[in-house]
């Protein structure tokens, strides 16, 4: 006599049960996220979102500057970073693979050179040409909206996704959404979650850190564009090439050997020294 196979409906029913099982032990992996930690995406939330913003008030009340910098400077990133850059990007991860990604320093100097190249050329042709008139509050004005829109979309929105994430957690919310996915699907979505609670509390406040900085170089950048076509000085517009350059490459370089905070101090006085070209470029007759 053979072995009977169970009814399809208890089959199934079976499996359901096992995948219910499956899933709540996946869900049972879900640890509260620290009160720090959640501090430290709020911290970078209202730096990516209130600093632009307050650039612009203050740009605009007490220098005297026009709103349209602050969009130009926006649309000016979107296009040539987020449009063009993307796409270059893409044909040469296609051609070049490992080759450029498997190696730390090409892929270094490649990022910081394609960085400097779209960003400081979209930079200067918008002050060539679209920024009127090309004064200290407009160009101060197209930096804060270069900068802002930049940290309003890589930092800003990820800190949203991560607070959200970080109270459906907390409050159990997240838990009865997994419960009722299939037990892959869990486990997938619970392991993109688990940097919530295993990230240093710290670090979260590394993006708001970085924003700032990134800010403060994008409005000191735009200074030394606007000087280089005011005073018709190309070195200092291959001195914001320079410093673009150099931030974006260091970033990449330390960040595969050092900790977040060891980056940020080095971004900090290479931010630091475009600030001290841009302030001296500025007292230069």
């Amino acid at each position: 006599m053979g072995n009977a196979e169970p009814p399809e409906s208890v089959a199934d029913g079976y499996d359901e049960q096992q995948r219910a099982v499956q899933a709540e032990r996946v869900v049972m992996t879900f640890m509260t996220i620290p009160a720090a930690s959640i501090a430290g995406m709020v911290f970078s939330l209202v730096v990516s979102f209130a600093l632009p913003i307050g650039l612009f008030v203050y740009a605009k009340k007490k220098l005297g500057a026009k709103a349209a910098p602050f969009f130009i400077g926006c649309g000016v990133f979107f296009v040539m970073v987020l449009v063009l850059e993307a796409a270059i990007h893409r044909i040469v991860f296609q051609l070049a693979g490992e080759a450029l990604t498997g190696s730390v320093i090409l892929y270094a100097v490649y990022g910081g050179l394609m960085a400097a190249l779209f960003e400081e050329t979209g930079r200067y042709i918008a002050m060539r040409f679209l920024v009127k008139p090309m004064d200290f509050p407009n160009a101060f004005m197209y930096g804060a909206g270069h900068g802002g829109v930049e940290a309003m979309l890589l930092c800003g929105v990820a800190s949203i996704s991560n607070i959200a994430s970080a109270v459906m957690i907390n409050s159990g919310t997240m838990s009865a959404q997994l419960a009722s996915l299939d037990a892959k699907k869990a486990a997938d979505t619970a392991a993109a979650l688990s940097a919530l609670w295993t990230t240093p509390s710290l670090t979260f406040f590394a993006g708001g850190v970085e924003r700032l900085l990134a800010v403060v170089l994008h409005v000191s950048l735009s200074i030394l564009v606007f000087q280089s076509i005011r005073k018709k000085a190309p070195m200092e517009l291959v001195r914001a090439y320079l410093f673009h350059f150099v931030i974006d490459s260091l970033s990449v370089l330390l960040s595969a050997v050092a900790s977040v905070w060891v980056v940020e101090l080095v971004t900090a006085l290479v931010t630091g020294g475009a600030v001290l070209m841009a302030r001296y470029a500025c007292m230069e007759e």
